[in-house]
C-alpha cells in the first residue's frame, strides 16, 4: 500500500514538471514583427540624457529639446514644422521615451538619431521596439565540412 501511495505521488510530481519542459522545447516559428512595430520603431524613441543636465534632471523639457534637435537637422513635415513630440515617460534606467506624431520615414528617423547622438547632452538615443529572442545567425556545427 506504502508502495503504491509513493509510486502515485512520484509519478504525479514528475508529470507537471515534464509537461511543461516538453511545451518549452516545442518551438516554433520564429515571431514575424507585424507592421505597427515596425512603425511604432519610427515614431517612439529612447533618449538618455547625460547625468546632471537640464533634460536628464526636469522631464517636462525633453519633448522641448528634441523638437528643437530635429527641427536643426532638418525634419520637417508637409507643414515645415517637426510635428508633435510628446514625452510618454521615463525608464528606470533614466532615459526617456517620446513619441512623434506624423510618424518618420526610416530616413528621417535615422536622421533624427544622428543628431540625438551627436548631442553633447545625449547619453544615446536609439529607436523604441519590442526586444525579444529571436533567430540568431546560423552557426555550423563542429565537424561539419565548410563548403
Amino acid at each position: 500500500m506504502f508502495q503504491h501511495l509513493l509510486a502515485r505521488r512520484l509519478g504525479a510530481a514528475c508529470f507537471v514538471p515534464a509537461l511543461l519542459l516538453s511545451a518549452c522545447a516545442m518551438g516554433g516559428d520564429p515571431p514575424t514583427r507585424p507592421t505597427s512595430e515596425a512603425s511604432a520603431m519610427q515614431q517612439r524613441f529612447i533618449v538618455r540624457y547625460v547625468p546632471g543636465t537640464a533634460p536628464e534632471r526636469d522631464s517636462t523639457l525633453v519633448a522641448d529639446r528634441i523638437e528643437a534637435t530635429a527641427r536643426s537637422a532638418g525634419i520637417v513635415d508637409a507643414r515645415g514644422s517637426p510635428g508633435d513630440v510628446t514625452w510618454l515617460r521615463r525608464l528606470a534606467v533614466g532615459a526617456d521615451v517620446v513619441s512623434i506624431t506624423p510618424e518618420l520615414d526610416a530616413a528621417q528617423a535615422q536622421r533624427l538619431l544622428d543628431a540625438l547622438n551627436a548631442d553633447a547632452d545625449v547619453q544615446y538615443a536609439e529607436p523604441d521596439g519590442r526586444m525579444t529572442i529571436g533567430p540568431g545567425p546560423e552557426m555550423r556545427m563542429r565537424g561539419t565540412p565548410v563548403e
